[in-house]
């Protein structure tokens, strides 16, 4: 009976034509268990202008099994983080990466790039909202495990330190696959 069952439900899917399988994928929820969702910046005292970058360790994502037998129509890759200034001004611009591999993920182009102006010597917080970005047909995404990275350049104004952190508040992303899923 389940066996008919089974087939019955195969034969509804393959007679609804050309499906789409779409994947709503909270990225964040795979970096905050391990702290690697915030970039702290300290950059001294300085008579010129002078920038520093920081990597967050790349984080290991683990997507539903079967994607790696489809083919990737579309992906929207959508992200915002917030610096927490405490004391200086400049600018922050931070930078979302993808790959199938740990060691390739800084390597190619951020999917996503937001930049802020951070303001003031009191505490401040200036949200970077990256536009979302639609990727189509990447082959980087039809794959069982994916890897993600963020970079932040930091840049400080002469004048004092430049103290705080930027803090990832949102990364998702939307995966919509042709057939084969199953």
């Amino acid at each position: 009976m389940k066996a008919l069952a089974a087939a019955a439900l195969l034969a509804l899917i393959v007679a609804c034509g050309q499906g789409r399988a779409i994947f709503n994928v909270d990225v964040l929820s795979f970096m905050q268990p391990s702290g690697k969702d915030t970039i702290p910046y300290a950059l001294p005292p300085s008579v010129i202008t002078i920038s520093a970058d920081s990597f967050i360790p790349v984080q290991k994502i683990s997507l539903p099994s079967g994607l790696g037998n489809s083919s990737v129509d579309s992906v929207s890759v959508s992200a915002a983080a917030v610096a927490d200034n405490a004391t200086g001004t400049g600018s922050v611009t931070f930078e979302v990466f993808f790959s199938k591999g740990s060691a390739t993920v800084y390597s190619g182009s951020p999917y996503v790039t937001a930049t802020g102006t951070i303001t003031g010597a009191q505490p401040t917080t200036v949200p970077l909202l990256a536009p979302t970005q639609v990727s189509l047909s990447d082959s980087v995404f039809n794959a069982n495990t994916l890897w993600v990275g963020v970079h932040a350049a930091i840049s400080q104004n002469a004048g004092p330190g430049l103290t705080g952190k930027v803090r990832l508040t949102t990364v998702t992303m939307r995966i919509v696959l042709q057939d084969k899923v199953f």
